[in-house]
């Protein structure tokens, strides 16, 4: 019931932890107090003792002890009221029955922007990576926004900083979210990704043993997000873009040819370079490996993407910045008359629903491209599980959000007359 482990084996020292299992309950665990020792001293479940361990020897006795109390206390509380006390009624007792500084660590109050800044500048740097390669220019740009928001946040609240215990509260995390949609009215989509970044922070919080759990899981917080209201290109827009003829402006014809690369493959905006290194004129699936989720992208070798390729001799230019090529395709979609028509956006800004509208060449951005692909895929037959291996996605309801067909009134209306006949 009661078991003790270093967390992090890989390191040279760490933190004796101690778990308890309380028998229909959720299993727990807190830090030993001054319990750090060297990975070398720690056997399995246990320090290594005996002779010349005389240290090693005392804090085994004092995990016997906490082991012995903890397990002792299970019995009698069973007994006298015929249920196991919860983790809350376990620490109480631990708490109340010995000193806090020989079994409970006390560590140092830790401002919450302290540890997204700390974290933030390890990932920028390199020092830490994700799943063996550089964190993505977009993560570490939700942690900025995350950043500017709590600051925003605490000028709104009067405070100097805000402490990470103080975050184990709800209701402070429910008054952030609050202050996000009345006070900065941001849409839900944007709200989600602020606390889902601020999970993951005090999620460190917890790996680092600064807080003892994360209040998202503990209080099991719903993130609530709504569907984008997307534009994707229809087949017909789609040959019409590739036939603009821009032979009297070179800018706008790579500008053109890069949105196409983005179109007919379906990557993801940080994996173009990946991309553009495997064309080539004799395989017929472009693979290579997703930065963002570590999947194999297998990319056929489709009409546009080999004559790309011919037209630039498999020796692609450096792609423009995404800024660049979001501003001119825009432009360059106005030359295509269905892109000129007016289409609602519905969302949620301020906890208000509301509608705005745009010409659909406003609409665009680097990921319809992503979207459109997918969308057309689908709508031809290819059925999902392929669409994925072109993709890289590993879940399909995540490719699911990502289809934007029109009902086809006509087949519906034959498959189901069908079923009567």
């Amino acid at each position: 019931m009661v078991s003790f482990y270093i967390r992090d084996k890989k390191a040279k020292s760490g933190s004796i932890r101690c778990c308890v299992q309380p028998k229909g309950q959720k299993r727990f665990s807190f830090t030993v107090a001054n319990s750090k020792i060297e990975l070398s001293e720690w056997g399995i479940g246990q320090m290594k003792t005996g002779k010349g361990k005389q240290s090693n020897s005392q804090v085994q006795n004092r995990l016997n002890r906490l082991r012995e109390l903890t397990e002792t206390f299970y019995s009698e509380y069973c007994v006298k009221n015929q249920t196991s006390p919860t983790q809350e009624i376990y620490l109480d007792f631990l708490r109340s029955n010995m000193s806090n500084e020989e079994f409970f660590s006390k560590p140092d109050k830790v401002k919450l922007l302290d540890l997204i800044e700390r974290i933030t500048l390890r990932r920028t740097s390199g020092k830490e990576l994700n799943k063996g390669q550089e964190f993505s220019y977009a993560t570490i740009e939700s942690y900025n926004s995350l950043i500017l928001s709590i600051r925003e946040f605490q000028i709104y609240k009067r405070r100097l900083h805000f402490f990470l215990e103080e975050w184990l509260r709800m209701d402070l995390i429910e008054e952030f979210e609050h202050f996000l949609t009345n006070n900065r009215q941001m849409s839900l989509n944007t709200i989600h990704n602020r606390l889902k970044v601020l999970k993951a922070f005090l999620q460190v919080g917890v790996n680092e043993d600064l807080i003892p759990f994360n209040p998202f899981k503990k209080f099991k917080k719903v993130l609530y997000t709504e569907d984008s209201d997307v534009v994707v290109f229809t087949k017909q827009e789609l040959n019409e873009l590739e036939a603009l003829d821009f032979s009297d402006n070179p800018y706008y014809d790579r500008i053109r040819d890069q949105y196409l690369l983005y179109l007919w493959s379906g990557v993801r905006k940080s994996d173009l370079k990946n991309l553009v290194k495997v064309i080539n004129p004799s395989t017929k699936v472009y693979t290579f490996r997703a930065e963002k989720t570590g999947e194999v992208c297998q990319v056929p070798s489709f009409d546009t993407l080999r004559r790309l390729g011919e037209k630039y001799k498999y020796d692609f230019p450096s792609p423009y910045s995404d800024t660049i090529v979001l501003r001119e395709i825009k432009q360059i979609c106005q030359l295509i008359p269905s892109m000129n028509i007016t289409v609602e956006k519905k969302s949620t800004k301020g906890g208000k629903k509301i509608r705005e509208y745009f010409k659909k060449h406003q609409m665009i951005v680097i990921h319809t491209a992503r979207r459109t692909l997918a969308t057309l895929l689908v709508d031809a037959g290819l059925p999902y599980h392929q669409v994925m291996k072109i993709t890289g996605h590993k879940k399909l309801t995540t490719l699911q959000k990502y289809i934007k067909s029109e009902a086809d009134v006509d087949g519906m209306l034959a498959v189901g007359n069908g079923l009567l006949k």
